[in-house]
C-alpha cells in the first residue's frame, strides 16, 4: 500500500498537468453545486490550490524548473479565475424563499417523482431513431444535395387534414402542440424505453445513451412539421428553402465542429423543417428522415380513417385503464418530465396547471401551459388511453426545500366547448433555483 501511495505521490508532484487537472474538477463542482452551497466547492478549491502550490515548490526543489514555473504561473491564473467564477456563481445563485415557511400536509396522499421511470411506453425500439443511427454509421459523401420528398404529407394535408392531425395527436412518436403562433408536430425519440419530448425537439448522441459507442459519430437532429403554414425558425439566413419534390444543394455551415444544415420545405398550409448536424456534408439524416416519414404516412392515403391509423399502431401505443399522471426528475431539481395517459373522448389539447396545496398558489402558470400543451389521441371507449409527454420547469422554490404541489390535467376541446379538468395528482417537488 505504501509503495502504491509513494508512486502516486511521485507521479502527481512530478507532473505539470496533473495538479491543474485536479483543479478543474472542483471548478466544475463550483459551477454545478454553488446554487446549493458555497461551502463544499470552496473547501475543495482550497485543497486544489494547495496542491498546485505544493507541486510548484516540490518541482523547484527538485530543479524541475520548467514544470515548477508552469505550476507557479498557473497558480496565479487559478486564483484570479477562482475569484471570477465564485463571484459570478454567487451573483447568479438566488433563492426566492417561496418554500421557506411551507409545510407538506400529512392528511393527503402525496407522490414523489420517479428518478427513473420503470413503466416504459414501448416494448419495441424507436424504428425512426434506429434508421437514422444506421444511416450515420455509413460513411457520408461530400454531396449535400437533397430531394424534398413530402408526397404523403402533402396528400394527407390537402385531402384529409383532420386524419393527419388525429394521427399526429394519437401517436406517441409525435408531439402535436401550439408553439410560436403555429401548430407543429415534432418528432419524438424514445429514450430508455420512453417517448421523451426534448427541449425544442433537438436530439443528440447523448440522448440515446449509446455509451461507449465510438462508431456512432456526434450528431444533432430535429424534425418538425408545421400544419398551419408557419415555420418554427423565422428568417434564417442559414436555411435552405426547398419546394416540394424539388432537389437542391443545401447550405452547409459548421456547428459543434461538424457540418450543419437547416432545410425548410414549404407549401401554403404545410411546412417541414429539418435540422441536421453530422460529420459529413451528405445529409444522411435528412434524406433518411424524409424517406421514413413518407413511408410511415403512405398507408393512410388510400384509406384515410381512424381504424386504419389504429390498426397501424403497435399494441402499446394505446393502453387500457384509468387516466394517469406521473412525473420524472430531470437533470436538476425543479425540472421534470410528465408522463400522461388520457382519453378526453373528443378532439382537443391538454395542458397542465399546478398549485402549491396549502395556499393554492398557482405555479409557473404561463410557462407551464406553453410547455405542456399537446393535442392527444381520443376514442369513444373511455378505457382506452393515449400518451402525452412534456418537459417543463417549476420556478417557484429552491433546491433542497421540497413542498407539495397539485398538478391538474386540463382539456381544451377543438369544438369550442368549455375547458374541463380531466384528473389531478399531488407531488412532492422542489423549485428550480437560478
Amino acid at each position: 500500500m505504501r509503495t502504491i501511495f509513494n508512486k502516486a505521490f511521485s507521479i502527481y508532484f512530478s507532473s505539470w498537468w496533473m495538479p491543474i487537472a485536479f483543479f478543474l474538477t472542483p471548478l466544475l463542482a463550483i459551477y454545478l453545486f454553488t446554487p446549493i452551497s458555497l461551502l463544499f466547492p470552496a473547501l475543495v478549491l482550497l485543497i486544489a490550490l494547495f496542491g498546485i502550490l505544493s507541486a510548484s515548490i516540490w518541482n523547484f526543489r527538485k530543479k524541475h524548473w520548467g514544470k515548477g514555473i508552469i505550476n507557479f504561473l498557473f497558480l496565479g491564473g487559478v486564483l484570479w479565475l477562482s475569484f471570477i467564477v465564485i463571484s459570478f456563481a454567487n451573483s447568479f445563485s438566488t433563492e426566492d424563499g417561496f418554500a421557506d415557511n411551507l409545510e407538506i400536509p400529512t392528511s393527503i396522499e402525496i407522490t414523489e417523482p420517479f428518478d427513473e421511470y420503470m413503466g416504459g411506453t414501448s416494448k419495441k425500439k424507436d424504428e425512426f431513431q434506429q434508421a437514422l443511427l444506421s444511416a450515420l454509421k455509413i460513411e457520408g459523401s461530400n454531396n449535400p444535395t437533397v430531394t424534398a420528398n413530402i408526397t404523403s404529407l402533402r396528400t394527407l394535408q390537402e385531402n384529409s387534414p383532420d386524419i393527419l392531425k388525429r394521427y399526429f395527436a394519437a401517436s406517441p412518436a409525435w408531439r402535436l402542440s401550439e408553439e410560436r403562433g403555429g401548430i407543429f408536430a415534432t418528432r419524438r425519440w424514445m429514450v430508455d424505453g420512453i417517448w421523451i419530448s426534448s427541449l425544442n425537439g433537438y436530439y443528440t448522441k447523448h440522448d440515446v445513451y449509446f455509451w461507449p459507442d465510438d462508431e456512432l459519430p456526434y450528431f444533432q437532429f430535429r424534425f418538425i412539421v408545421g400544419l398551419a403554414g408557419e415555420t418554427w425558425t423565422k428568417n434564417s439566413d442559414e436555411a435552405t428553402y426547398l419546394t416540394p419534390d424539388g432537389t437542391s444543394s443545401l447550405k452547409i455551415s459548421i456547428g459543434n465542429d461538424v457540418y450543419e444544415s437547416l432545410s425548410i420545405i414549404s407549401t401554403d398550409d404545410l411546412t417541414v423543417e429539418i435540422f441536421e448536424q453530422s460529420n459529413a456534408k451528405e445529409r444522411r439524416l435528412t434524406k433518411t428522415a424524409l424517406s421514413y416519414i413518407d413511408a410511415e404516412l403512405k398507408p393512410f392515403i388510400a384509406q384515410p380513417d381512424w381504424e386504419v391509423i389504429r390498426a397501424s399502431f403497435p399494441e402499446e401505443y394505446i393502453q387500457q385503464g384509468e387516466m394517469s399522471l406521473d412525473l420524472i426528475n430531470s437533470i436538476q431539481p425543479g425540472i421534470y418530465n410528465a408522463i400522461i395517459w388520457v382519453n378526453p373522448g373528443e378532439s382537443g389539447r391538454i395542458y397542465l396547471k399546478a398549485f402549491e396545496v396549502t395556499n393554492e398558489t398557482p405555479l409557473s402558470a404561463n410557462s407551464l401551459k406553453d410547455r405542456t400543451n399537446e393535442w392527444v389521441g381520443w376514442s369513444d371507449n373511455p378505457s382506452e388511453l393515449f400518451f402525452s409527454n412534456a418537459h417543463f420547469t417549476i420556478y417557484e422554490g429552491d433546491w433542497g426545500k421540497p413542498y407539495a404541489a397539485r398538478f391538474e390535467i386540463w382539456f381544451i376541446p377543438d369544438s369550442g366547448g368549455t375547458e374541463r379538468k380531466l384528473t389531478e395528482k399531488v407531488f412532492k417537488i422542489e423549485g428550480w433555483q437560478k
